[in-house]
């Protein structure tokens, strides 16, 4: 019994032991002020962040940024809303102030006026000062001040005279060079309520007395190979008496034969005893444009006859066409 009670004891005191050997796990804890202080090393070579002491640091300019350039200033324009604007002379003045404008682009605005010499029956005209002597005139009509070509660094002066007779030139001048000089001239050149240029000319085409058509370009050059002729209203083309002074005036023309034309760009007939407006012609001089009393619009040939100075439709004598021309002055 004393044995088996020394054995127990021998077992309990060798499993103690045996425990106390084996190693025991501990759960990491972290130190919170040891963790604060540690921070990870930058990963950056001496090249790249050199450590000068005192040193100011460097930039380095971009390459591929182009280097600014100062912008170059807006080529001066003047104000030319006011554009274009008429002057009417006044017959019984001999002269004045008509407009103030910058018209030669040098930023200071020129006082443009006009004087006329009666005795002499010669127009001048004044810009600040300088004369600009024109041919001799029975009256000065009218000054245009037009902008007439937005690509030339100046503004244009119309100046329109009377040689009697109704015989009227107008003519373009204009600064250049620090100089005022003469364009072209053309025929009487008139401005619309609707600031539309239009150049009024005269012709004794089949007894038209005039035509207009619209300019434009420095050189008054027309838009159109076609000019208007005066067009009556459709209650003078509607009134008896109206007719009848349109009829003896030359306005309406009277076929006394049935003639050729071409409608709607196909070939007809017009029968004799039509009566036709001549609403445009051709600057050819070949082609006319007339409108019957029905409203139809119709392309005559027109020929002309050196020996005889007239014109000939179909062949004809344009007194054996028409039996009521009555030729411009």
């Amino acid at each position: 019994m004393k044995k088996l009670v020394v054995l127990i004891l021998c077992l309990v005191i060798a499993m103690s032991l045996a425990c106390k050997r084996q190693p025991q796990f501990v759960e990491p804890q972290t130190d919170p002020i040891v963790e604060r202080s540690v921070q990870p090393e930058a990963e950056t070579t001496a090249e790249e962040n050199p450590e000068t002491p005192g040193a100011e640091p460097q930039t380095v300019p971009n390459e591929t940024e182009p280097p600014t350039e100062t912008p170059e200033p807006a080529p001066y324009e003047p104000d030319l809303s006011m554009l274009p604007i008429l002057y009417r002379v006044d017959w019984d003045r001999t002269e004045a102030d008509m407009f103030t404008c910058d018209i030669d682009y040098d930023g200071v605005e020129e006082k443009i006026a006009y004087r006329f010499d009666m005795e002499n029956e010669t127009a001048y005209i004044l810009v600040d000062g300088e004369e600009l002597k024109f041919t001799q005139c029975s009256a000065l009509c009218s000054v245009i001040l037009v902008d007439l070509d937005p690509e030339t660094p100046w503004v244009n002066l119309l100046v329109m005279c009377d040689s009697g007779s109704d015989d009227y030139t107008t003519t373009e001048v204009h600064p250049e060079n620090g100089a005022f000089v003469r364009g072209v001239e053309k025929e009487y050149i008139a401005l619309k309520d609707d600031g539309t240029l239009v150049s009024y000319e005269r012709t004794d085409l089949l007894g038209t007395k005039d035509g207009c058509r619209t300019v434009h370009g420095e050189k008054l050059e027309p838009d159109s190979e076609w000019l208007t002729v005066y067009m009556p209203t459709e209650e003078k083309l509607k009134d008896k008496e109206e007719r009848k002074s349109l009829i003896e005036g030359g306005t309406l023309l009277h076929l006394k034969r049935t003639i050729n034309c071409r409608i709607d760009g196909e070939p007809a007939k017009i029968k004799k005893g039509t009566y036709l407006y001549l609403t445009r012609y051709h600057e050819s001089g070949m082609l006319m444009e007339v409108r019957t009393e029905d409203g139809r619009i119709a392309l005559i040939a027109v020929d002309c006859d050196p020996d005889e100075s007239r014109y000939l439709i179909n062949g004809r004598q344009q007194d054996k066409v028409f039996d009521n021309i009555f030729y411009a002055d």
